[in-house]
């Protein structure tokens, strides 16, 4: 196996690993192997090997990354769907790859249902809605009467890092809530988004907290909104989404671990109660990427959350006219 495929956490020997018995004494044995459908260094490659590190630490878990990236992730879950389901292999699933792409998919490979067992939420991250600093708005509301203000021919123009991304879509869904026009400009990369927002030739951006913060703090961008639960600590004078457009649903970015559907559901069960204990614990949430917090669902929770927001999010995509690939 290749060397980027491979880290073993640290961990027990492996005779007290083996057969370690549950809190009913059964035989249990964690997964020895987790795919991550995106390449190294991808936020969620990051998210997933922070966890292989706190669950060998915390529970003696022994297991290897095979990153195997494509598609948008959907070619790694796709062979996950068709991994031994005997509890040996679990992965981490980004959102899009569960509620996004299905609706935009001509062929769709799966449905996140039938073929994937959720187990447990990992990690969310959250975005600033933010603007150019010379636009003359410093709320929500100011935003949407300034768009509505404008001529035609000079609409207010947003970027995202591409068509049906979570920044298109939130946008896309706080434009039609609150009834105001602008403009979707669609970017290969955030980084080509982001450089045409500094120079003023888009205006307007929900692009991941990474890509924005830098330029909020240095007075570049003017944040309106963050779409997290509480106010972010290091803009606390910045209101919530919830607080700027209530009763506005967005969406953010979230991965979780999954296992083949298959799986045995003591097995589920068993791996949730570790992994629900390594992503509530500080060593956890300390080591996570800049943006990116806890996100401690377990499997009746995950499934709900990924069945209400994959309608919810069909049923946008179905307004907007996004046609299959």
């Amino acid at each position: 196996m290749r060397r980027r495929h491979l880290l073993f956490a640290a961990a027990l020997p492996a005779p007290a690993l083996a057969q370690r018995p549950d809190q009913a004494g059964r035989p249990w044995s964690p997964p020895t192997r987790m795919v991550i459908p995106y390449g190294a260094g991808n936020i969620t490659d990051q998210v997933a090997r922070v966890l292989i590190d706190v669950l060998g630490q915390r529970h003696g878990w022994r297991i290897a990354a095979d990153n195997q990236p494509g598609a948008g992730g959907m070619l790694g879950a796709n062979n996950l769907i068709r991994a031994p389901a005997d509890g040996s292999v679990c992965g981490v699933v980004a959102a899009a790859a569960l509620t996004i792409l299905p609706h935009i998919q001509r062929n769709p490979r799966f449905d996140p249902f039938p073929e994937l067992a959720p187990v447990t939420g990992l990690a969310i991250s959250s975005s600033f809605l933010a603007v150019h600093a010379s636009l003359p708005v410093r709320t929500l509301a100011e935003l949407a009467a300034h768009a509505r203000a404008r001529p035609a021919d000079n609409p207010v123009f947003y970027y995202s890092p591409g068509n049906a991304t979570v920044p298109h879509l939130n946008l896309e869904a706080l434009r039609r809530a609150l009834d105001f026009p602008m403009q979707h400009v669609p970017y290969r990369t955030s980084q080509a988004g982001n450089t045409d927002l500094l120079a003023n030739r888009v205006q307007v951006t929900m692009d991941s907290f990474s890509i924005t913060l830098p330029h909020i703090q240095a007075g570049t961008l003017r944040p309106l909104a963050f779409n997290g639960a509480q106010r972010h600590p290091l803009l606390p004078e910045v209101p919530t989404m919830a607080e700027a457009a209530p009763g506005v649903q967005l969406m953010n970015a979230w991965m979780a671990v999954f296992f083949p559907r298959a799986t045995p559901a003591a097995t589920v069960d068993r791996a949730a109660e570790d992994l629900l204990d390594a992503v509530n614990s500080p060593a956890f949430a300390e080591r996570l990427p800049v943006g990116t917090s806890p996100f401690a669902l377990g499997p009746t929770e995950l499934a709900e959350r990924v069945r209400s927001e994959g309608a919810r999010i069909g049923r946008l995509i179905a307004e907007i006219g996004l046609t299959p690939d």
